[in-house]
């Protein structure tokens, strides 16, 4: 970023200076790129005034162009001692602490700074420079403000975009992170880590909303885009993308043929069993959907991930009228809900077949009883 800030208007604001020895052949060599020369003109300026802050901020900016920053550091900071409020070198400084990663003095210096007079171009520069320093020492609110300013300023610019909606992330403002996004990937289509952060928090958008159809809805954008960018890379991580939002779409065959691909691609990672089977599980295959689930609990090492798998497994068997296993699953998942539930359904089931049994009795009874009477009639009907 060494040459975000445009020189243009610092320079005139110089112009004063010109009566000084050096200082037309430095702006000279500066404006033709000649920074090495530049460096040689502003040394010897400073060394006849050492106590004019002109010499030091053109000093201080030729070094910036050669990337030698800690000596651009130390005279553009000799510069905002001599004059601390000129703008120009205090943006000039407030950069110059950016490129040298010391982020806390960049938001310390330019924290209250108004820049909303400077063409718009520097206005990019600073608030790209101040919003993420800000974001460095995790002043995200602040530095989201940066980035709407960015935004308000170069509205197609996909990166610009981008930033602000990692910016609104780390915020948890979700909504603005998604409108973002998606003018970013509208902007730039063809980036895939555009494309991939819209589908990932449109997923989460999936997975946080209450309201049924908002939920569908996000799910849904979110397995068409990870459907893209499989087809543009098939990796197992957007095989896996598209496959939880298929499972939050509803879309359980799809989900299937997706999960045999993702598996494919990787069949040690416990997640794409996992995913599989309740995608078979979801779309009523319950047997279909033990084996991939008791692979997952094979392959599951966290205590979290395991009970995951046992509470599907125990809803599998659920079903399937498996009682005892489904009781064994929920209480390795920790589920006391599941236990009762599915103890209390084997008890009634227990007692629908005893009903059943003893109804089949009776109409067994009932019958062999009209055979008898109907015997009796015809040994009647014999003997007169």
């Amino acid at each position: 970023m060494r040459k975000t800030l445009p020189l243009v208007v610092s320079l005139l604001l110089l112009s004063a200076a010109s009566a000084l020895a050096g200082w037309d052949e430095g702006v000279a060599a500066f404006t033709s790129k000649n920074y090495q020369q530049a460096v040689a003109e502003f040394q010897e300026l400073v060394k006849q005034t050492p106590d004019g802050w002109r010499g030091y901020y053109m000093l201080g900016l030729s070094l910036e162009q050669l990337n030698r920053k800690e000596e651009a550091l130390h005279n553009l900071r000799k510069a905002y001692d001599l004059n601390p409020n000129d703008l120009s070198v205090k943006i000039a400084l407030g950069r110059a602490y950016y490129h040298l990663r010391r982020f806390g003095d960049v938001t310390s210096l330019l924290g209250t700074v108004d820049v909303s007079a400077l063409p718009s171009a520097q206005q990019v520069a600073f608030y790209q420079i101040r919003g993420t320093a800000r974001s460095k020492t995790n002043d995200e609110a602040s530095a989201l403000k940066d980035f709407e300013q960015l935004v308000r300023l170069k509205p197609d610019d996909a990166q610009v975009q981008y930033s602000y909606a990692t910016m609104a992330l780390n915020t948890d403002r979700l909504d603005t992170a998604l409108g973002a996004l998606k003018r970013a990937v509208q902007l730039d289509p063809k980036d895939p880590d555009k494309k991939r952060t819209y589908a990932q928090t449109l997923v989460r958008k999936g997975r946080l909303s209450r309201d049924k159809t908002t939920k569908k809805n996000a799910y849904a954008e979110g397995a068409r885009l990870a459907k893209e960018l499989v087809a543009s890379d098939p990796s197992y991580d957007n095989y896996m993308l598209q496959l939880s939002a298929e499972l939050g779409a509803g879309l359980y065959e799809q989900a299937i043929v997706t999960g045999k691909a993702a598996l494919a691609k990787n069949n040690k990672d416990w997640l794409a069993h996992y995913y599989l089977g309740q995608a078979y599980s979801s779309a009523k295959l319950y047997q279909d959907a033990e084996r991939p689930l008791l692979t997952a609990k094979e392959k599951a090492t966290k205590p979290d991930d395991l009970k995951q798998v046992w509470r599907q497994l125990g809803y599998t068997y659920e079903k399937q009228r498996k009682y005892s296993a489904s009781i064994e699953a929920y209480q390795f998942a920790g589920d006391s809900a599941g236990v009762a539930r599915v103890t209390e359904n084997e008890k009634t089931d227990s007692f629908n077949k005893q009903v059943e049994e003893e109804n089949k009795i009776i109409k067994e009874m009932e019958a062999e009883a009209k055979k008898l009477e109907e015997e009796l009639k015809e040994l009647e009907g014999g003997g007169g």
